[in-house]
């Protein structure tokens, strides 16, 4: 019979003290109501509205049928007399809440200019964030005033890391800065050869450092009509069995992996010199964020239907989807705007692959035949105006 008391060693007899310690799970609070209250707030772009919360909702889905967005949180009730509702946003018609079990459940009815939504937890406190995207036109009012502006004439490659942001490193030692600029370099020459009333400005040409704000700054500052990030991915363990190309947008990331992908790629703000910029990108100041730029989103959402489809045409991988997440190198960029995760550099044959210059090639053939279909609709869209 063991009890702790001492500690058998194979072979030897010792009566050496054993410690055992028993680690607990903290106990979590369970509040009889939890969810006391909501707030409506419409933005330019749609309206944000906040569940109020005593503790942390860690689990819930959201369903859209009949003008109504029905979202459950599990393993929490409301306080539903304290929740009222004073019809004063243009997007929301109602809101009915009930307690249904264990579970509570939020039906929305949302007006004819509803589009999307998207359902997060606030950076700090228990709260949710529920952010209800307003139909767009096909084009910004901005276009109406000054289209020629919008001409689809400056496309802007940004090939991601650089300088002693080295990126991910690949197996074989492979660095995902250099598997970036070349495939960038490639996909410019291809625009610069074939589409001549297009302006090519590159973030970098060269193996240096240049900081995720000014990425998009200066994308805005060179009037670009798109904006292409290009990066590679990768798994904590090397070698791995991951493998394949994802497209992301610029939205809250909606699954673990989409947010752990974008966290990583937003830790190069270290390198930077004043990473405290990035401070004010909360849940809630981002989720506002993406509110702004929806005008572009349709835009965005057109480009990436068309360049997944082209990749998984010609590129030799699988396509993991297109996704969406908070990446700060799409944040400043004021236009239609991707971020291309090529493949995993911690899998052998992506790897191979993403370092071969058959790879880039085909990678940046890809981009270029999704960006000559791209600008053929955006601007047919642009003339029906």
């Amino acid at each position: 019979v063991l009890t702790g008391k001492y500690k058998l060693v194979i072979g030897k007899k010792t009566n050496i003290p054993e410690t055992i310690i028993v680690t607990k799970k903290p106990s979590v609070k369970k509040y009889k109501y939890a969810i006391t209250g909501i707030s409506v707030s419409d933005k330019s772009n749609g309206t944000l509205i906040r569940i109020k919360s005593k503790q942390k909702i860690a689990t819930y889905n959201s369903t859209f049928n009949d003008g109504e967005l029905k979202i459950i949180f599990r393993n929490v009730n409301a306080k539903t007399k304290n929740i009222n509702y004073n019809n004063s946003s243009k997007l929301v018609d109602d809101v009915d809440v009930k307690n249904v079990n264990e579970d509570t459940e939020f039906i929305i009815k949302v007006g004819d200019d509803y589009s999307s939504s998207d359902v997060i937890n606030a950076d700090k406190g228990n709260d949710i964030l529920i952010l209800l995207h307003k139909k767009i036109p096909s084009i910004p009012t901005t276009v109406n005033k000054n289209k020629q502006k919008w001409n689809f004439d400056v496309i802007v490659i940004d090939a991601g890391h650089g300088g002693i942001d080295g990126g991910t490193l690949g197996v074989y030692g492979i660095k995902e800065k250099n598997v970036n600029l070349a495939i960038a370099l490639k996909l410019g020459k291809l625009i610069e050869r074939n589409m001549k009333d297009v302006k090519v400005v590159y973030t970098r040409k060269t193996d240096k450092a240049v900081d995720l704000y000014e990425r998009g700054k200066f994308a805005n500052e060179q009037g670009g009509n798109l904006f292409i990030s290009i990066h590679g991915n990768s798994t904590p363990r090397k070698p791995s069995s991951a493998n394949g190309f994802e497209i992301y947008l610029l939205r809250p990331g909606k699954t673990k992996q989409a947010i752990r992908i974008a966290e990583r790629e937003n830790s190069v703000i270290k390198y930077e010199k004043n990473p405290a910029r990035y401070k004010k990108l909360t849940a809630e100041n981002f989720i506002l964020v993406s509110m702004a730029q929806s005008s572009y989103m349709k835009y965005s959402e057109k480009f990436s239907d068309i360049l997944n489809r082209e990749m998984s045409r010609i590129v030799k991988e699988k396509s993991r989807g297109l996704k969406q997440a908070g990446f700060y190198v799409l944040v400043g960029a004021s236009m239609p705007s991707v971020l291309i995760e090529t493949g995993y550099l911690s899998n052998k044959n992506n790897a191979r692959y993403l370092n071969s210059k058959k790879g880039q090639v085909q990678i940046a053939k890809a981009i270029y035949n999704s960006i000559k279909l791209f600008k053929k609709q955006y601007e047919k869209s642009l003339s029906s105006e």
